[in-house]
């Protein structure tokens, strides 16, 4: 049995568009600076307020605003962001079971190691060169930092101006902080 078209969410969600380009198509056709409604519109305060406003690619980039923006060079050892410089240094490092295990270590202790290796490790690699400041070394940016319910979630400033800054959230595991959460990519 086939739904009516009026229930059906595909033929709903086109009807939808067809008429949100139809409303922009009728919309643009009334600015028309010949017109008397053209004419009294004006461009200028349209114009001023666009260039106080951020560019798109800053915008995705900054996520809506770095209001930290600190690069984090040679931390203080067993600190939220030594964790984050240590586990770049590695992903900088040789592909190897020492590198992993190290890599792993940065992690709570029941953290899965079969996840880590096949979905974190490859990745982080692959990717580390967009959250690093300088080619080779392991120095970055955290673009903005909040707190969360189990520790700190930190962004990270990348290269690509276009993707936003990926969360790593670090908590205090007996102790000492660990890598709650990672985004590797």
């Amino acid at each position: 049995m086939t739904r009516p078209a009026h229930r059906n969410p595909t033929t709903a969600r086109h009807f939808w568009r067809f008429l949100a380009i139809v409303a922009v198509l009728v919309g643009m056709s009334g600015c028309n600076g010949n017109t008397s409604v053209g004419k009294s519109r004006g461009t200028a305060p349209a114009k001023a307020a666009s260039e106080q406003t951020v560019g798109a690619s800053e915008l995705a980039q900054k996520g809506g605003g770095c209001e930290l923006n600190k690069l984090v060079s040679n931390p203080p050892v067993d600190t939220a962001e030594w964790i984050i410089w240590r586990a770049y240094q590695l992903a900088l490092g040789p592909d190897d079971e020492a590198g992993f295990q190290a890599f792993g270590a940065l992690f709570p202790p029941d953290r899965n190691l079969r996840e880590l290796r096949e979905m974190y490790w490859p990745r982080l690699r692959a990717n580390v060169h967009k959250y690093t400041v300088e080619p080779g070394k392991p120095d970055y940016t955290i673009c903005r930092s909040v707190p969360v319910e189990n520790g700190r979630k930190y962004f990270i400033v990348t290269a690509e101006a276009k993707q936003m800054p990926p969360p790593i959230t670090i908590g205090d595991i007996e102790g000492k902080p660990r890598i709650l959460f990672l985004t590797p990519f």
